[in-house]
């Protein structure tokens, strides 16, 4: 449970005076800019904790006019570069010499960084490699060529989508020229934000961006005293929030790991900045979300691999935010924990099953099985199933669909039994892997292992049926090991009838 208090409902007079006190405020709206109040909370707390920035959006989607009208909203001096078309001339001015040649210093103009507050590097997917490494220290250290830029206090970048293999668009429809980023850069901005397309929005939020996107606003600003009102509850965050913020990053890494989606240790800490920066904006702008809605607002929008290209479903990081809740807060030796904490899919398998149906679900324990079948290959599957189907005869914890999942390699072991003969044909290069097998059917005949018929049945089958190659030792071996972890030492060897 995060240390966040929920507002307590009195008496309806007292809901309609808190609702009137509490309603709603925007932050990007107040600027002209319509269809991005789900956003705004991110947005704010990226100017509050003074975090990089990168947006991601197709042509025509706002981005530069969403940052460049922040700036002007701030009053800030502020410098827009095209980072595809960028010289650092453009951004140091021009070198010379001192006049005892010892070192250099630079001629300003009226666009270099010097005494800039704020910085937009557009086209930031367009740059060249040379010039993408230069960046680096600018957005991540606030430095030029070794030198802090003293008054810088915002960097930020916007690109359109890069080509990416999880894309499935056409080639039309795709940004040729927009590259992933650099692994390394893309880690260096805290937040990284889908900009959505016009055609996205409902027809109301549309109808306001044809009226009035135009139009930049007239009269003073609410963003500066948005942006003091969450710097102060931000440097309010209280000792047991950043536990519990520590502790659902911790309980992240994991997950997002055994997703593909690896987090580095400057992403970690991060993170826990930009939760409690995410947070503080929720309630500057009288938003409903607590600390686990914010906190999960700024791990969907703070992964580095969407500026590779990366195409992120809502449900995949719903389902790993669900998984670092519910392992938050428990003790060391909790079984939810030891669960969590386990690299080896198998293996969380069996830490499962110690648990009971009221820690974790049926819908829980078949999604951790189904997660380990699809990770191993086909002969391990065969003895995930061999070990697994008979524990779960005794204890049922898992759907339907992941029983008829568990069931198919046994389904076409039976098949191959129940035919008297076999006629194979193999091939020269197979023939090595074939002896092997026939070897180690004969030890394993000879030997004491439990339901030796169904092993040794379990190699021919894959050999002949799902035509592997078989590693026969390595596969033997971890036949062994899931034994001792699925059946207690307790467990009778039993042979098979």
């Amino acid at each position: 449970m995060s240390p966040a208090v929920r507002r307590k409902s009195g008496d309806k007079g007292d809901q309609m005076k808190q609702d009137s006190h509490m309603r709603r405020k925007h932050l990007l709206r107040s600027l002209n800019l319509f269809g991005l109040d789900h956003l705004d909370p991110v947005i704010l707390a990226s100017l509050a904790a003074e975090s990089p920035l990168l947006l991601i959006g197709r042509h025509g989607t706002a981005k530069s006019e969403l940052l460049n009208r922040i700036a002007a909203a701030l009053k800030l001096k502020h410098r827009h570069y095209n980072a595809s078309l960028i010289a650092f001339d453009d951004l140091l001015g021009f070198p010379v010499p001192n006049k005892e040649r010892t070192a250099l210093s630079y001629l300003r103009t009226e666009g270099d960084l010097w005494d800039a507050e704020s910085v937009l590097l557009d086209e930031i997917s367009r740059c060249r490699p040379e010039h993408q490494n230069k960046l680096f220290s600018i957005i991540h250290e606030r430095r030029i060529q070794g030198l802090l830029l003293e008054s810088l206090r915002f960097r930020w970048s916007a690109m359109n989508p890069p080509l990416s293999l999880d894309s499935l668009e056409e080639e039309s429809e795709s940004y040729q020229g927009s590259l992933p980023l650099d692994p390394a850069l893309a880690d260096r901005f805290a937040f990284i934000v889908e900009i959505p397309d016009f055609s996205e929005f409902s027809l109301e939020v549309r109808r306001d961006v044809l009226s009035k996107g135009g139009e930049i606003p007239k009269g003073k600003s609410e963003l500066n005293d948005l942006l003091k009102a969450a710097k102060a509850l931000l440097l309010q965050t209280g000792s047991a929030e950043n536990s519990w913020i520590e502790d659902y990053v911790n309980q992240l890494v994991l997950p997002l790991k055994k997703a593909g989606w690896p987090i580095s240790g400057r992403r970690a800490v991060g993170l826990k900045r930009s939760i409690a920066a995410v947070h503080a904006a929720c309630r500057t702008l009288n938003r409903e979300e607590q600390l686990e809605e914010a906190a999960f607002l700024a791990f969907k929008w703070g992964l580095p691999q969407r500026a590779r290209g990366t195409r992120f479903q809502d449900s995949k990081l719903k389902a790993i935010h669900k998984l670092a809740l519910k392992a938050v807060g428990e003790p060391k030796d909790s079984p939810i924990l030891r669960i969590q904490s386990e690299s080896d899919s198998v293996r969380r398998i069996v830490f499962a099953l110690d648990t009971s149906p009221k820690e974790l679900s049926r819908i829980e324990f078949s999604q951790l099985v189904t997660d380990a079948y699809a990770e191993l290959a086909v002969p391990e599957r065969y003895l995930l199933s061999r070990h697994l189907l008979p524990v779960l005869a005794v204890h049922d914890r898992v759907t339907a669909a992941t029983y008829e999942l568990l069931l198919e390699p046994m389904e076409k072991l039976h098949d191959f039994i129940r035919s008297d003969t076999h006629q194979l044909y193999i091939k020269r290069d197979r023939m090595m892997n074939f002896d092997e097998i026939l070897g180690k059917v004969s030890e394993i005949s000879d030997g004491k292992t439990w339901n030796k018929d169904q092993l040794c049945n379990i190699l021919y089958t894959v050999f002949a049926v799902e035509s592997e190659v078989l590693d026969i030792d390595s596969l033997i071996a971890l036949d062994k090991l899931w034994y001792n972890w699925f059946h207690p030492p307790e467990t009778e060897i039993r042979e098979a009838a």
